[in-house]
């Protein structure tokens, strides 16, 4: 049966659109994407003087053209502002403009499809690190509309990693606990211990980053970051998914599909809380823009109002929220309506056709740190990415260098 309440409410309401690396600022603009070298789950991280290619993308929810400009900042670890100049870490034209651009084909909601790439002709990066694009209306260039975050690195050490449900704390039960070794043998350092700056982040969450980590040990040309209790992780359940490709075929996940002018509408079915550890695979919350309708150009991909609800009884004290890389950093967007007749929570999401992960968390009132027990459940079984930056800054430098990237998932074959 159609929720046709959401509808309503949707009609009324547009959020603006956040990916984990994307953020936009406007609800004029969505699905805000960065692909390195056509890979989608890859992490946005290029290669310091190498053929990688990073690929940005957005729409804007009309057919008429607007002239955006973009313009390039570095930062440190902790994405504050680093202290070099423009000349110190950008080679060409910073503020170029986006001039590949495309209205959307043969669909109900209209938009105009933009991308870029760096580099490009007009921008190369001299230096790694963690960088920023902003994009802006070339009419309105005070406020962006959308921001990418991305990194490049210099591969200077080696990184490995593995992660156990035997943690420090208990044996195969709720947790995940990272250990890595930081080799730094064919790169000078002074001081590795304070020069050599971990971050750790889980799936990708910034919620769930991790640093100001100590090493255990300094051993010869290593640094070991083991039986560390900042590097134990609740380890959740996998990602809940829907596949939405077709406006006229309801796929998995999707329960019924209707047409509310102007809108195409997909209910998924009420998902109910998880007790035990699901083993559908997932992509650790990453989605795909996806159609099967039209020749696969970004611009054939319709947009629909996707409609979640979860099965719970209302509870005060926080709110449930809707988690995913297509809602990126947990804002009030996020945070789920309680419906008393229906008795379950509810939000939706203007999405482009794809295939997407999501699950729902619990955040406290007062508190940033979503928990994914209450809807989810955690079980050391869930197969989690984790992604390990390794920065480096010398005694008097003036930013954080990228040196080094590991990645590690939690696999039962390896435990």
């Amino acid at each position: 049966m159609f929720r046709s309440f959401f509808v309503t409410i949707m009609l009324l309401v547009a959020a603006t659109s956040v990916a984990q690396s994307a953020i936009t600022y406007t609800p004029d603009i969505n699905s805000p994407r960065v692909v390195l070298n056509d890979d989608w789950e890859a992490p946005a991280v290029m290669l310091l003087g190498s053929d990688d290619i990073l690929h940005f993308s957005f729409d804007e929810m009309s057919h008429t053209y607007k002239r955006y400009i973009c313009k390039v900042t570095h930062h440190n670890a902790d994405y504050s502002g680093s202290e070099l100049a423009e000349i110190d870490y950008l080679e060409g034209f910073n503020g170029f403009p986006i001039e590949n651009w495309e209205n959307s084909v043969n669909t109900t909601c209209l938009y105009t499809h933009y991308q870029f790439t760096i580099p490009n002709e007009n921008i190369s990066l001299k230096v790694s690190g963690n960088y920023r694009v902003e994009v802006f209306d070339d009419e309105s260039p005070e406020e962006a509309v959308a921001s990418f975050d991305f990194s490049v690195m210099e591969p200077l050490v080696g990184v490995r990693a593995w992660v156990s449900g035997d943690t420090d704390r208990s044996l195969n039960s709720n947790e995940q606990q990272l250990s890595f070794v930081v080799d730094y043998s064919k790169f000078a350092v002074g001081s590795p211990a304070s020069e050599i700056i971990p971050v750790v982040m889980q799936n990708r969450r910034r919620e769930s980053a991790v640093a100001s980590i100590s090493p255990t040990y300094v051993t010869g040309n290593e640094l070991q970051y083991v039986h560390n209790e900042k590097l134990i992780f609740p380890a959740g359940n996998e990602f809940r998914r829907f596949e939405l490709t077709d406006l006229h075929v309801p796929g998995m996940g999707v329960e019924e599909i209707v047409y509310e002018s102007p809108f195409y509408h997909a209910l998924l079915y009420i998902d109910k809380p998880r007790f035990s550890h699901s083993n559908y695979r997932d992509e650790n919350g990453k989605y795909f823009i996806n159609t099967l309708e039209g020749r696969g150009s970004l611009a054939e991909a319709d947009y629909a109002y996707v409609h979640f609800a979860l099965d719970v009884p209302q509870r005060a004290g926080g709110n449930y929220y809707l988690m995913g890389d297509f809602c990126g950093i947990l804002s009030p967007d996020d945070a789920m309506e309680y419906d008393s007749e229906g008795g379950y929570y509810f939000i939706s999401r203007l999405l482009k056709l794809g295939l997407y992960n999501y699950r729902y968390v619990w955040v406290a009132d007062g508190s940033a740190i979503p928990s994914g027990v209450e809807a989810e459940g955690d079980f050391y079984d869930t197969e989690n990415e984790y992604l390990i930056y390794i920065y480096y800054r010398a005694f008097g430098s003036r930013y954080d260098r990228l040196v080094g990237v590991g990645c590690s998932n939690y696999s039962l074959e390896d435990n």
